[in-house]
């Protein structure tokens, strides 16, 4: 009797330790999540398709400035997603980004919220809002997989 209440309580603990997320490694994950958004801000700054395209698993769903949530299912498709994005957009000349949080979700999925500002080239505020961007890790690497 004594065995099985010990094989009992070791399993208990090993479940509540294996669903635990430590510190250490949600910081180091978060800091990828980020990294992840800067590249993806950086491809979608130079218009490079590829590459943006290469920070995404599929399928993939989008909202944005979008009058319905549109998915995304391949390179193609996130392409032609974008095209409709950007034309949607307010055409602002700069932005600002004034808060950015990262949130865990649940393992190895992360949400990435920030607040921005976008000005026209008189430096008036034109569109202020909110981002939300779902990553998950895909082969050992996050990918996005939602963006709003």
């Amino acid at each position: 009797m004594t065995k099985v209440i010990l094989a009992i309580g070791l399993y208990i603990i090993a479940l509540s330790t294996s669903a635990q997320r430590p510190e250490e490694t949600m910081a180091n994950e978060e800091e990828q999540v980020k990294a992840l958004h800067a590249e993806y801000f950086q491809a979608l700054g130079s218009g490079d398709m590829d590459a943006l395209a290469e920070k995404f698993t599929f399928p993939a769903a989008f909202k944005g400035f979008l009058e319905d949530v549109v998915v995304a299912t391949d390179k193609e498709s996130l392409a032609t997603t974008y095209q409709a994005l950007i034309a949607a957009a307010p055409k602002a000349s700069r932005g600002e980004t004034n808060y950015t949080e990262v949130a865990y979700i649940r393992p190895n999925v992360y949400m990435l919220t920030y607040d921005y500002e976008q000005f026209d080239e008189n430096d008036s505020l034109i569109h202020k809002g909110k981002a939300i961007y779902f990553a998950k890790k895909v082969d050992g690497e996050f990918r996005l997989f939602a963006v709003f």
